[in-house]
């Protein structure tokens, strides 16, 4: 019965992707909704931008493993991002006369900027998607015990079919739908859980909650890279700026950076509640193959409400892959494709939107590990766009700092790259 729940779930959202897709009517439609989000709708959309397995998964494990300075990148730093949005680049994204953020580089640094960056930023997202792909595999593999590469195949394809059809339309609508169950399952989750047990983390590690590094077991230097790693390597992104422009007004766009940047903060500490609760009731858990938050789900849950968590899930994994799918297929379309004049803008949209799915379904072959594919994504994208060059940086005051301090911060760039 879970898994005819999980099954409906799953056709339920495809289908809310298909109904929102009848309002694409021409690329900009499929690209970026129109412009014409409201403010709840927007919300949804930024907050689901990073909101996905790694975060519910990969953090509270990583939570469970290496205490609360082992987690600063994500939920922290995502949120950290999305504040900087809203307070920093929200307004100004949403004035500049651009379809996409390789755009922007032609228009601020020329031509040659363009040709450089927008490929970087394609393939940044690589890692990222990959990431959703192979959790949305496993949960597949969980109910049906089918092998890794058909489940996988299969996640890709579940993305892909409303995605590739409504675009920016489809993500946003189905995000909005998924987000309700998102809350609710981790929500869920929290209040079946014993009554009292945080009196007991007074039993963790010392230190296993600090805030600040101790100069030892964590250095200042990985410290201040872990919120670097999402925080500003994320801010010159194609994702960022689709999901700001999408909304229907520049104050819209504002608004929904800002709450999106309170709510991921608030519901992302509940992967890391979880994850206490592991490390101190079921340490042993952490030795097996299964990820300890499930086992968590299993062992606590009743049934009903297993499906809650599992559609919680579910949707966070599908709203960041077809959100993240979007974003380079946009740049391929738009800046790489753009001279080709064998399909119509529209198809060309859905041309990129197939590659880069087979792609990234390619590279989830090979690696499994989701919270490295992560890590790995954001930090090539904070490398190679946000530090590489102090002149690309001139976009806004903090990052003209930067840019006259360009040799530290390429020093910090090549710690965190090797």
């Amino acid at each position: 019965m879970l898994g005819i729940g999980v099954l409906l779930y799953v056709g339920l959202s495809v289908g809310v992707g298909f109904w929102a897709a009848r309002r694409v009517k021409n690329s900009q439609d499929f690209l970026v909704a129109g412009r014409r989000l409201p403010l709840l709708w927007s919300l949804s959309l930024l907050f689901s931008t990073w909101f996905g397995s790694e975060t519910i998964l990969g953090a509270s494990e990583t939570m469970s493993r290496g205490g609360l300075l082992a987690v600063i990148e994500d939920p922290f730093g995502s949120a950290l991002c999305l504040f900087l949005v809203g307070v920093w680049l929200a307004r100004p994204f949403y004035r500049l006369p651009i379809r996409t953020f390789g755009d922007f580089y032609a228009l601020r640094f020329g031509p040659w900027a363009e040709r450089v960056a927008t490929p970087l930023m394609i393939v940044s997202y690589f890692g990222w998607i990959a990431a959703q792909l192979v959790a949305l595999g496993q949960v597949i593999g969980h109910f049906t015990g089918w092998p890794a590469g058909v489940s996988l195949a299969i996640a890709t394809g579940l993305i892909l079919s409303y995605t590739l059809w409504g675009g920016m339309w489809s993500v946003a609508a189905v995000d909005l739908l998924q987000n309700v169950f998102i809350v609710s399952g981790l929500v869920a989750l929290f209040f079946f859980l014993p009554e009292g047990w945080i009196a007991r983390l007074e039993a963790l590690p010392t230190g296993f909650l600090a805030v600040l590094p101790d100069g030892h077991r964590h250095t200042w230097s990985e410290y201040l890279a872990a919120w670097m790693v999402i925080g500003l390597g994320s801010l010159p992104q194609q994702d960022i700026y689709q999901r700001v422009v999408s909304a229907r007004s520049e104050k819209t766009a504002v608004r929904a950076a800002l709450g999106a940047s309170l709510l991921y903060l608030t519901i992302g500490l509940l992967p890391l509640l979880s994850g206490l609760f592991v490390r101190l009731y079921h340490p042993e858990w952490l030795e097996g193959s299964t990820s300890p938050i499930l086992r968590l789900v299993e062992a606590y849950l009743p049934p009903g409400v297993q499906l809650l968590f599992w559609g919680a899930l579910i949707s966070a994994i599908m709203s960041s892959a077809s959100g993240g799918i979007l974003a380079p297929a946009s740049l391929l379309s738009e800046n790489v494709l753009a001279r080709w004049h064998g399909l119509l803008p529209l198809w060309k949209a859905r041309l990129s939107v197939l590659v880069v799915a087979l792609v990234c379904f390619l590279m989830a072959l090979y690696e499994q590990n989701i919270y490295h594919l992560v890590g790995e994504s954001s930090v090539f994208s904070l490398v190679t766009l946000f530090c590489a060059h102090g002149g690309w940086a001139a976009c806004s005051p903090l990052v003209q700092f930067l840019g006259r301090y360009r040799q530290h911060v390429g020093r910090v760039g090549a710690l965190l790259w090797g």
